[in-house]
């Protein structure tokens, strides 16, 4: 793996972190038991995907991240700034969450279009769009 592709990588590990601390803040946050469940399910997916893309890493030689991007903080703030204006707390955590997975499969199709490294990255796209489903879904079944 050349310096760029290990910068990229990093990059996208980072944001997974970012992205599993949110689902593990929502599923602290959420009142049904049934979503903190689902939440702390796909933080899990979230660590798996990772830990996978941090043992590339390592095993090309690089470093691999290992905490959230700099946005990380500000992006659980804004989560909870919201969550306390919002009349449901759920459906915020829920409707969050669904954007930042939007955001983040996006960022993957994007460097499976243009990486040298299609299988590595195509691996994780199909656990990505099952997070992404689940998060649509249960935004609708929440009547948003």
């Amino acid at each position: 793996m050349e310096s760029t592709s290990t910068r990229v990588v990093n990059g996208l590990i980072k944001r997974v972190i970012a992205d599993r601390d949110l689902y593990l803040q929502a599923a602290r946050g959420v009142r049904e038991p049934g979503l903190k469940v689902i939440l702390e399910e796909s933080a899990d997916a979230l660590t798996a995907i990772a830990h996978e893309l941090q043992a590339q890493v390592s095993a090309t030689g690089g470093r691999p991240a290992t905490a959230g991007g700099a946005m990380s903080g500000v992006r659980r703030t804004m989560m909870e700034a919201s969550v306390k204006l919002s009349h449901d707390p759920d459906v915020t955590y829920i409707r969050t969450l669904e954007q930042m997975e939007r955001r983040l499969l996006d960022a993957f199709l994007r460097l499976e279009a243009t990486s040298g490294d299609r299988a590595m990255v195509g691996r994780h796209i199909a656990r990505l769009r099952l997070l992404h489903l689940d998060m649509t879904n249960l935004g609708s079944a929440a009547g948003r």
